[in-house]
């Protein structure tokens, strides 16, 4: 096993080693590591270019860490199809799916009993004070992204094996390396449970009932459980107007951007929440929750909202960007989003049925449709564009990157 992200480093202010390793700096080590050792395994061992961002040869992990009460409402204001869905997995539920999975032939009060009874979430508000949430993003290779961008822009038809094989790869990577991390946070008085590809089916399939699952409760890929909203809620990167979570980061003046797969782990945990932003790990205030709400409103055009968005489609004071709608071949982008000016055009405005309560879902069904025609034909298609193009080509707002950090660090304390 490489010896090159062997070293974690710790909190001195935290007691034991299991309470250390929550802090983002900490996991950014701890996927590292695990990200490292599963690129020398036989499944993903390879001489071509490394799919994902690397700097000093390390995987640019990029991490954000929150923390709430149990009972605590994550989907507040956000229930809705065209937004996180209609019945999202909350705490409750993800508790519920750990408790069926690990029944014991003891009763809540220890004592034994023929029956196999899962906890109560009710048990879990009396046992665990807080609940902590890691989002964490592994950025694709902006090399491979700069190259199927250069490769597919003026083409109405084209794809890339190459960018398909990366984006297939390090989805896989992040999957497998956020159960191993999961793993390392294993210890006696908490509970983790990695938010993996399978455990989201999981609990979308057994601790959400039937008739409150499927697409017509929401746009969440893979069932109830929304990881971009997950990361959005967290501060960890930001909803383009083409509904992508990309990050933006300052490098040397310059911003440098981030996009690519996520996955969460969710650690229900005896300490107390930490209120006061301390080692970055936040709490999601209602204040922090309502600017949100306005920063990923994009028929919000007031410039006090405006300069804290990563996404230039809004002009404010510079050019405004039209990357991603401009490259669209389905004509999905630009059939889901307002002018630059806030206002819907009228070809959109008048599609009352994919209103719900003010919020356009997006055409997923045009997305869809041109694209996993393309893949019937071409099992390597795929058509990432908005994506790709915004990595590659998006105008970047050097005030926002530096706005939005400080802005997270004052809303998230109580």
């Amino acid at each position: 096993m490489t010896q090159l992200f062997k070293r974690v480093f710790f909190d001195s202010s935290m007691t034991s080693r299991e309470d250390r390793q929550i802090f983002p700096q900490n996991l950014t080590h701890i996927f590292q590591e695990k990200i490292t050792e599963l690129q020398e395994e036989p499944e993903f061992a390879r001489d071509q270019r490394i799919p994902y961002a690397r700097e000093n040869k390390a995987p640019q992990v990029k991490v954000a860490v929150g923390n709430v009460s149990l009972d605590h409402d994550l989907w507040k204001e956000l229930r809705n199809p065209a937004v996180v869905g209609l019945y999202p997995a909350g705490l409750q539920q993800i508790w519920e799916f750990f408790a069926h999975k690990r029944k014991t032939g003891t009763d809540e009060s220890g004592r034994p009993t023929i029956f196999q009874v899962p906890r109560s979430f009710g048990s879990a508000l009396q046992i665990y004070n807080r609940a902590v949430i890691i989002s964490v993003m592994l950025p694709f290779s902006t090399e491979i992204v700069r190259n199927y961008t250069e490769s597919v822009i003026g083409k109405e038809k084209s794809s890339s094996h190459v960018y398909a094989a990366m984006y297939e790869e390090v989805n896989l990577l992040l999957d497998k390396a956020t159960t191993r991390a999961a793993i390392d946070l294993v210890a006696d008085g908490k509970v983790i449970i990695p938010m993996n590809n399978d455990n989201v089916a999981h609990v979308s399939e057994e601790a959400v009932p039937l008739t409150r699952q499927g697409t017509s409760h929401g746009p969440s890929k893979g069932g109830n459980y929304p990881q971009k909203s997950v990361a959005a809620l967290l501060g960890l990167g930001q909803f383009g107007v083409h509904r992508i979570i990309f990050k933006d980061e300052m490098n040397n003046g310059k911003i440098e951007r981030f996009t690519g797969p996520l996955r969460s782990i969710i650690v229900f945990d005896k300490n107390d929440i930490i209120t006061n932003g301390n080692n970055d790990v936040i709490y999601i205030t209602d204040s922090w929750r309502s600017f949100l709400l306005r920063l990923f409103d994009f028929t919000d055009t007031a410039p006090e909202i405006n300069k804290y968005r990563f996404c230039a489609y809004i002009p404010y004071h510079d050019e405004g960007c039209t990357k991603c709608r401009d490259v669209c071949p389905s004509g999905a982008q630009p059939n889901s989003m307002p002018s630059p000016t806030g206002e819907y055009p009228e070809e959109v405005a008048t599609q009352a049925h994919r209103f719900w309560e003010g919020k356009l879902q997006f055409d997923h069904a045009r997305c869809c449709e041109e694209r996993g025609q393309m893949a019937e034909l071409f099992p390597e298609w795929s058509c990432s564009r908005g994506l790709s193009v915004c990595k590659a080509r998006g105008v970047r707002r050097v005030y926002a990157a530096k706005n939005f950090y400080k802005k997270r660090a004052a809303l998230t304390k109580e």
